[in-house]
């Protein structure tokens, strides 16, 4: 009799259990940050998914499904409206979405660095080159020990034919990370504006350098051919530059500018027909 009041008793027990265990389930769903939770997940998985396209993309809609069911729950959330522009765009190529997503998680948390610095990346893809401008310093107030917001800075500088400040900019971002061979790039371009022929060679020559020991590690990365090829093609080394620029497009066929920068190479070796042909499938693949 005993044992089976005992055995009632953990049955009655383990339903007690299991039904808290429930109740705090269905609590942590109606919070953000539950669904911020899974809507990083659903994102990280999204971008290590790279055989399976269908399945990339069904992630990526539970990512944003998952990052608005966090705004609905607090719409005053900066961090839930910062990852849904983060992934329009990254991912899904809304810059009008991803503007106004940044937009708003400024407006909740205006020291958001990273939200200035992402809201600076969706204005200059639009070509909105001040406005963008203004955004990255907003950024480097909070943060000014980002190397990326520099150099993005940097190339809206550029664009406004502002060279001397660009290469300060560039200069700050190589000061902060000396290794990431696009700064070197960068820098080696503004040089060139304002007559710096040595030191943009110098530049450039290191940005081939940086390229060489990731293709030590890893052979099959594209865009270190791809860097190496541009730095290459910037030092008059066209040939050299053209074989690295078959190798982007042996291992990324899709990479429209491995097919332009090609295409410049071979226009500056006279082989006009051949330049067209890879300008052309550029533009086919969405680039210049």
């Amino acid at each position: 009799m005993m044992k089976a009041i005992l055995a009632l008793a953990f049955v009655a027990l383990a339903a007690l259990c299991a039904s808290s265990s429930s109740q705090e389930d269905m609590a942590k769903e109606d919070t953000a940050g539950y669904w911020l939770n899974i809507g990083n997940e659903s994102r990280e998985m999204a971008i290590n998914e790279t055989q399976n396209q269908t399945a990339r993309e069904i992630f990526l809609q539970e990512a944003h499904e998952a990052y608005d069911k966090a705004i609905e729950i607090d719409p005053q959330s900066a961090s839930a409206w910062f990852k849904k522009g983060e992934l329009q765009i990254d991912f899904l190529g809304n810059y009008e979405e991803a503007l106004n997503a940044f937009n708003k998680s400024i407006q909740i948390n205006p020291q958001f660095a990273d939200a200035w610095y992402q809201k600076g990346k969706t204005l200059t893809g639009y070509g909105d080159f001040e406005e963008a401008l203004e955004s990255y310093n907003e950024s480097l107030k909070s943060n000014p020990n980002s190397s990326e917001t520099w150099f993005w800075r940097a190339g809206v500088l550029a664009e406004l034919g502002r060279y001397q400040e660009a290469v300060s900019s560039y200069d700050r971002a190589i000061e902060i990370d000396p290794v990431q061979n696009s700064y070197w790039l960068g820098i080696g371009g503004a040089l060139n504006r304002i007559g710096r022929q040595e030191e943009a060679n110098a530049s450039y020559a290191r940005a081939a350098e940086l390229n060489d020991e990731a293709l030590k590690i890893n052979p099959k990365d594209a865009m270190a051919w791809q860097g190496k090829g541009t730095a290459f093609y910037h030092l008059g080394r066209l040939n050299e530059s053209i074989q690295c620029f078959d190798k982007v497009i042996e291992l990324k066929p899709m990479f429209y500018r491995s097919y332009y920068y090609k295409g410049k190479a071979l226009q500056d070796l006279g082989r006009e027909a051949e330049a067209e042909e890879l300008f052309a499938r550029s533009k086919e693949l969405g680039g210049i």
